[in-house]
């Protein structure tokens, strides 16, 4: 018989030098009449023992603590990774396995309780002893060790308990928590079936979540898409369409980067990134004014800042767009607009005056144009009109005409009125030319020959001069 078998039955009251086999089975039946762990199927006392060293086999490699105790709630058996994880010296067990209470007893005096009277700490912790109900719950030691704590009610009667140190896994949670708590804009997690796992305050915060999105726990990826949907935050649309159109790309699991621009203005910067096991993490970035931001930088780059009207950057693309229709059979015309007497207006009523006076221009540019046309100061006084969609030469002159009248029209800058005139020269695509240079060359001469005849009219080249 092994040692563990012997001083398991030899703390049952069981003498191991009995002659009388037939007694020591009565005596061994009877000490387990209500422990789950009756043995009364084995057939003799070498089985029992086999069976217990299997037990204690068990116990010495269950990861981690574990204790029985019988329905008198006196310890059965305890491995050696109980004693470590909760500290029991070994003089708790000189006298052989304590029972419960004299184990709440040493935790009280100790202080694994907390402050207060021993007698009574241990009063209320056999108090729920005495419900016998399974249970689970963490208790954090003094020393910092978290410990979970799983019993279970066993059906003759005691009680089978283990202990976890899950300290380790808590600081992990702790850091975890710290991260979705002092990350830079929303974060949550989606597990291999597209379940929430978890979600920080910050996204709840950017994309408005009600609290009562989270009353039931947290929501599917589904139920997620289907709120959206429903408050409007994907646009005009059938909610089911919507949510199934999202539930076929989030399937996918593939890593994706976008802007969301929500219903009051607010713009996400929304990526995805699967994760191994086939979860899913997404994080959300506020990128409004990052937006404004770039958008004024492309916009300053293509347009003249006083004005507010294209640049020569913008204008070189607008007119090839133009030109590639212009070869598929789509007339346009290149204007080239110098405005007259500009120049004394500086001069008289100094650059502010002037500055003001280019800006009125501009707004009656725009007053007059077409959504398709386009209008870009490419200098001081000087503009460029790239008109698309005309059928003939007179559509140019037309706009030409309108350019020069409205142009004309007497500004009121302040306290002065001024009154200046407007000189265009114009060239067609593809009747004049076909390439860029050569339309600005020769709308440039056709304005030349304009203020060589005198000024505030319009001309369109011919080859003929």
């Amino acid at each position: 018989m092994s040692s563990s078998a012997s001083r398991l039955v030899s703390d049952q009251g069981i003498s191991p030098s009995e002659s009388d086999v037939e007694s020591r089975q009565a005596a061994t039946y009877a000490a387990y009449e209500r422990n789950t762990l009756t043995f009364s199927r084995l057939g003799n006392l070498e089985k029992l023992a086999e069976h217990v060293d299997m037990l204690e086999c068990v116990m010495e490699f269950f990861p981690g603590g574990i204790v029985l105790y019988d329905k008198d709630l006196n310890m059965v058996m305890c491995n050696e990774e109980l004693k470590r994880i909760l500290e029991y010296p070994e003089s708790l067990f000189a006298s052989g396995l304590p029972n419960m209470e004299e184990i709440f007893r040493f935790n009280a005096e100790r202080g694994e309780y907390g402050e207060g009277d021993v007698d009574e700490l241990v009063r209320n912790k056999m108090s729920l002893v005495d419900e016998m109900t399974d249970h689970e719950y963490e208790r954090e030691r003094p020393n910092g060790t978290v410990v979970q704590v799983r019993g279970v009610s066993l059906p003759d009667g005691g009680f089978l308990t283990t202990y976890q140190d899950v300290t380790k896994q808590h600081q992990h949670v702790s850091q975890l928590q710290a991260l979705l708590d002092n990350f830079p804009g929303g974060i949550s997690l989606f597990d291999k079936d597209l379940k929430m796992v978890l979600i920080n305050e910050q996204n709840k915060e950017m994309n408005d979540y009600a609290e009562e999105l989270f009353k039931d726990g947290l929501p599917t990826l589904e139920e997620m898409f289907r709120y959206n949907a429903e408050r409007g935050e994907y646009g005009e649309g059938d909610v089911e369409e919507q949510v199934s159109h999202r539930m076929e790309l989030a399937e996918q699991k593939e890593a994706h980067t976008y802007d969301r621009k929500r219903p009051n203005g607010t713009v996400l910067e929304v990526r995805g990134v699967p994760l191994e096991g086939s979860g899913f993490l997404t994080t959300y970035r506020d990128v409004t004014e990052l937006r404004k931001n770039q958008e004024k930088v492309v916009y300053l780059a293509h347009h003249d800042v006083l004005t507010g009207l294209p640049n020569r950057l913008l204008l070189q693309d607008r007119l090839h767009q133009s030109i590639a229709l212009a070869k598929r059979g789509h007339l346009m015309a290149l204007h080239s607009v110098d405005l007259d007497k500009f120049k004394p207006v500086n001069d008289v009523y100094g650059h502010a005056i002037g500055d003001e006076l280019l800006k009125q221009v501009a707004e009656r540019f725009n007053k007059i144009k077409r959504d398709t046309d386009t209008i870009a100061r490419t200098g001081g006084d000087e503009f460029v009109i790239v008109q698309v969609g005309i059928n003939d030469h007179e559509g140019a002159e037309i706009l030409a005409d309108r350019v020069i009248k409205t142009l004309s029209e007497p500004y009121e800058i302040g306290e002065h009125t001024i009154q200046i005139g407007v000189s265009i020269g114009v060239a067609l695509a593809p009747l004049d030319a076909m390439d860029s240079d050569e339309l600005f060359k020769l709308a440039d001469a056709a304005l030349y020959d304009c203020k060589a005849s005198g000024r505030g009219r319009y001309k369109l080249y011919s080859n003929g001069g």
